[in-house]
This record gives C-alpha cells, structure tokens and sequence, in this order.
C-alpha cells in the first residue's frame, strides 16, 4: 500500500506543539522531505489506513516535529518485512514503530523510544474453557506460539526463535489459534484495542481472550533511521528532541488519547 500523506490531525497536532518544539534551538536538515513506512497489516492507532489515508499517532508525531523545520514527511504501508529490508537499503528513510533487538539496533540507528506496548498473550476459550496455566514467561515458551511474519517478539521476553511466524495477519492467528493449530498467539493488547477503535474490527470478540505476559511491564517502540541518509544522525536528533520536549509537556499522550479516548 503506498499513499502519501499530510494527516489533518498531525497539522492540528503540529498547530498545538510547533510553539514547544520551537522552544529549543532548531537542528539544521538540508533535506525538504523524509520518507517513511509503517506496517502494511495496519498498526492501529499508531499507523492504519483510513479512507484512503494513512493516519494514526505516527503521522501526528512526524509533522509535530519536521513541519516546523520545512520537511515534509510522507508515510506508505508496505508489507513490514519489506519496509524493514528497504528503510536498511535506504529506499526509506525512517520505519515507524519498531521493537528493539541486536540485529536492528546493528543495522539502523535507532531513536529514543516514544510509546510502550504491553505484551500480552491470546488464546481460545473454545480450546481452553478453563485457560492456560502461564505463571511465568519461560511457561509460554513450552507452548506453541504464533506470531505475525516478519515481526520481533524479543520484547515479550519468550524465545523469539520458538515463533511460528507464518500468518500475514491477526485474522489468520486467530483462525489458527480457534482451530488448535496454536496454543496462544502474541501480540500487544494496545494494537488490538486500535483495530476495534480505528477500523471497528475486535480480534477479541467471542472465545480470544488475552492474558497480559506475566512480569512484563511494557515494551517499549522506536523509530528506525536508514544509516544510508546521509544525514541521518541529524534526523535521529531531531526525533529525540522532539519527543524529550513532547513527552515532558504531555503532548505525546494527549495525541495518542485523541485516538483510544
């Protein structure tokens, strides 16, 4: 899915933070556009399609930051693999929402976090009517996990090698799992709650129920900068500048509750 966008609510979101932003001594970026890519599954409500338009709280964070310094920031939703492996070759310039792991914090520069997720685990009420014993995370390893293709689960702090991660889908891990063919499937509860809110679509209805993973405060996100910008040190502190003077103002949660609330 490639659409380009200037969100309605990110321009309303930079009215209400380019004062703040402009409070500290602005970095120079001799480029006048970035391009960036979210997961084409949909990441509600941080990045999911809507009426043709890409929007979310992703897209309102970039254009509070860039359009006060000339940068236009347009975002497309290609399949996440592939978002991955081009924003590595430099065909895109940052990837939106990333978990961390070694090999990614190796191959992009990663910025400061700027959401966290809870990690939680889904299983089917039909499969098990009376729940799954999971005391402990080293619990969910011994059990047959499902996962999205192309997605990190490291955050969750299971095994991510153990993931079958076959499904394109959160609608094919939860046909599998209602079919037995896994025992749970894992994913953050916030991006499920988005689906319901964003698009009407609850992963949750009828036998799914999720279990938060047990002492598992949050796995925190990132924005992943292509080390082929030639100027991507400069983006990179652009971003955690901006999201260090939007998080200490309460800017960061207010954008993303104009979506949960």
């Amino acid at each position: 899915m490639k659409i380009a966008i200037r969100s309605v609510a990110g321009l309303a979101a930079t009215a209400l933070t380019g004062a703040a932003l402009l409070s500290s001594p602005a970095l120079a970026l001799d480029t006048s556009s970035l391009k960036a890519c979210g997961d084409g599954a949909g990441w509600p409500p941080y990045t999911f399609e809507k009426g043709g338009q890409v929007q979310g709280y992703d897209v309102d964070v970039l254009n509070a930051i860039f359009a006060s310094r000339g940068v236009d920031v347009s975002v497309e939703m290609p399949p996440w693999k592939r978002c991955v492996l081009r924003t590595k070759a430099g065909n895109y310039d940052i990837a939106l929402s990333a978990s961390f792991n070694e090999e990614r914090d190796r191959d992009f520069l990663l910025t400061e976090y700027y959401y966290t997720l809870q990690p939680s685990y889904i299983y089917s009420t039909t499969q098990y009517p009376n729940g799954l014993q999971v005391n402990s995370v080293q619990d969910l390893d011994n059990l047959r996990m499902c996962g999205l293709l192309g997605y990190n689960y490291t955050g969750f702090g299971v095994d991510d090698s153990k993931v079958r991660k076959s499904a394109k889908s959160f609608e094919q891990l939860v046909q599998k799992t209602d079919a037995g063919r896994c025992d749970v499937f894992l994913a953050r509860y916030e991006i499920l709650a988005g689906f319901k809110v964003a698009q009407g679509i609850d992963y949750l209805a009828d036998n799914m129920k999720a279990v938060a993973v047990p002492g598992n405060s949050g796995d925190k996100f990132y924005m992943m900068i292509s080390r082929e910008h030639p100027e991507a040190n400069e983006i990179k502190a652009t971003l955690d500048a901006g999201f260090k003077e939007m998080r200490e103002a309460g800017q960061l949660q207010a954008m993303l509750d104009e979506y949960l609330n």
